[in-house]
């Protein structure tokens, strides 16, 4: 097993992926078909590993949200370090560092905006890893936003797993509560679904077409009540993604 303690955007992350990935809600990796109009995304993701012992530069392009990445990674036995630029309205700086190792690690991530000369993003975390569950700890939004999070695996084989995540923003007192779930009812076929103390339900299945080629169907449904009285609102929509 790796020492290696990973990179800042690790931690939390298989529980951010249960969650939060391939849903309706979050940008779409190839193509977004809803159920009023046609809109699309374009997202380029890849990486180049062996430039130098432990150095690997990763890029990821949006279009046509005209948001690029492109930065480097150092990984070494107890620590894991990025450095990189974004370019969305303004290029931003970015730069995380991770120390630690594969059980317990803590780290830092940064963005300085040098039209501002000041920082755009500070965010801390932690994370406690063991083979049956991970947890992490995060501070995000200038210290705003405090979010818990953990996962765990129930059954690799058919990758059945739970996961929980809670948030609370402190400016204004508001604390919510996510948790879902993930199994694979066939080898190819895995469904996923999600709630929210706020009302919100989620669910997809995601069905593996061809070796690296995926077809998603996901769902959103908003259960919050208005001042006149019940607002539901419903979204679905298909994406297409190819994974390597």
């Amino acid at each position: 097993m790796s020492k290696c303690p990973g990179i800042y955007n690790d931690i939390g992350k298989k529980a951010r992926d249960l969650l939060y990935k391939d849903y309706y809600s979050q940008p779409p990796p190839i193509h977004h078909y809803s159920d009023r109009n046609l809109a699309w995304s374009l997202d380029l993701a890849g990486q180049i590993n062996g430039i130098l012992p432990g150095l690997r530069t990763a890029f990821r392009f949006i279009i046509p949200y005209q948001n690029e990445v492109v930065e480097l990674q150092y990984s070494h036995d107890y620590a894991g370090i990025t450095a990189g630029i974004s370019s969305a309205e303004n290029s931003l700086l970015n730069f995380s560092g991770v120390t630690g190792n594969s059980f317990l690690s803590i780290g830092t991530d940064l963005s300085f905006n040098p039209a501002t000369r000041q920082l755009d993003k500070y965010n801390a975390g932690l994370s406690f890893n063991i083979p049956i569950l991970n947890a992490s700890l995060t501070l995000n939004d200038m210290g705003d936003k405090l979010r818990a999070s953990c996962y765990s695996s129930i059954s690799p084989l058919t990758k059945t797993a739970i996961a929980l995540e809670l948030n609370h923003q402190f400016s204004r007192s508001e604390t919510t509560l996510t948790y879902g779930a993930q199994h694979a009812i066939f080898p190819v076929t895995l469904v996923k679904a999600r709630a929210s103390s706020d009302g919100k339900l989620g669910a997809l299945i995601q069905q593996q077409l061809f070796p690296s080629f995926f077809l998603t169907i996901a769902g959103d449904v908003d259960t919050q009540t208005s001042v006149n009285g019940v607002t539901r609102s419903s979204k679905l929509g298909m994406s297409l993604a190819f994974r390597s």
